[in-house]
């Protein structure tokens, strides 16, 4: 398990300096142990002036990082699709909290056998982690006044943000319109192609004012400083009484690009009965370029020399192997 505050995803060295230096937190063992509650993280939150939203996100990551084998990639991905704690992790089914995922990310790194690792391995000792309210919590509170300084760090960090989930969107259209050409006969043997984008430049032009502005504690001390930025537009000039006009730019270039060719062809899944090694197993799956699948259970990758039965498949043999699609396979040692 990390131990730095710096591992948690949110967390930079000035977030960092403002949680020890308001709060007496300096690992992520005194993370977790200060926002076991939801009362806890209101008021760790009203002590350090940070947000409620981003505390108990950081909360959230340090309780499923007491997993000896998790990494904070792997609990920032749990969190996004609904598991906030140990003990969701560990008493929901593998298959539910895999697919949740997917659901979420499809780009997601994560397999069963690595949830099923997850369930099975040790967890550091810590009071119940109150897990209920945390969906309320992490939405950031809104305000109808304006907000005019925000974060430089912050516009440029949510543009990349929404370009990232733009091509995302992008991406998953293209493989929803490729799926359905693989599954009609009409379609696939006219020899259609899904296409697929991308944004290979985005420029994007935004005028703004801004100030260096100084935070300091409670005593005085000053802690850092930060360049902070606000657009110049109506708001601004009616309450600063600025010369300066909005000007806002966005431009966006969309390209096709080939696929591959192991996007376009039909795929079955193989009949994988008779296979009587691990080896001849993955030989199978390699055969039908099946790269991403799941063979459980986790230790079977050690009986390279052993003989093997196939005790189930999913999806079954024949199966078309839609894009997205991760077979299961369980396998059993023989004697």
């Amino acid at each position: 398990m990390k131990t730095k505050l710096i591992s948690i995803v949110g967390i930079d060295n000035k977030m960092e300096q403002i949680l020890r230096e308001k709060a007496g937190i300096g690992s992520i063992k005194q993370l977790y142990d200060a926002t076991r509650t939801a009362s806890a993280r209101a008021e760790l939150a009203e002590k350090t002036n940070l947000s409620l939203a981003n505390i108990t996100h950081w909360a959230a990551q340090a309780e499923l990082l007491r997993v000896e084998d998790m990494d904070i990639h792997t609990a920032y991905d749990l969190i996004d699709a609904g598991i906030y704690s140990v003990d969701q992790l560990q008493s929901e089914d593998r298959k539910d909290i895999y697919e949740r995922v997917k659901k979420t990310n499809v780009y997601s790194s994560i397999s069963e056998a690595k949830i099923f690792q997850l369930k099975r391995s040790a967890v550091r000792r810590a009071n119940r982690f109150e897990y209920d309210s945390l969906p309320r919590e992490m939405v950031a509170t809104t305000s109808t006044a304006p907000s005019i300084y925000s974060d430089l760090s912050t516009i440029i960090s949510e543009l990349g943000k929404g370009i990232a989930e733009a091509q995302l969107a992008l991406d998953r259209s293209s493989i929803d319109t490729q799926n359905k050409i693989l599954e009609s006969d009409e379609l696939y043997n006219m020899g259609l192609q899904a296409t697929w984008y991308v944004m290979p430049e985005v420029d994007f032009t935004l005028k703004m004012d801004y100030a260096v502005t100084e935070e300091k504690t409670v005593s005085g001390k000053v802690v850092g400083t930060k360049l902070r930025a606000a657009p110049s537009n109506a708001t601004f000039n009616n309450l600063f009484k600025s010369s300066k006009h909005e000007e806002s730019t966005l431009n966006l270039k969309f390209v096709p690009i080939p696929t591959s060719e192991r996007t376009t062809m039909r795929r079955y899944m193989p009949n994988l009965s008779k296979v009587d090694s691990y080896s001849g197993l993955v030989a199978a799956m390699e055969d039908k370029e099946i790269a991403n699948y799941t063979i459980l259970p986790e230790e079977a990758a050690d009986w390279e020399e052993d003989a093997i039965r196939v005790v189930s498949q999913k999806p079954v043999a024949g199966t078309l192997m839609k894009i997205g699609t991760v077979p299961e396979i369980e396998i059993k040692k023989m004697k």
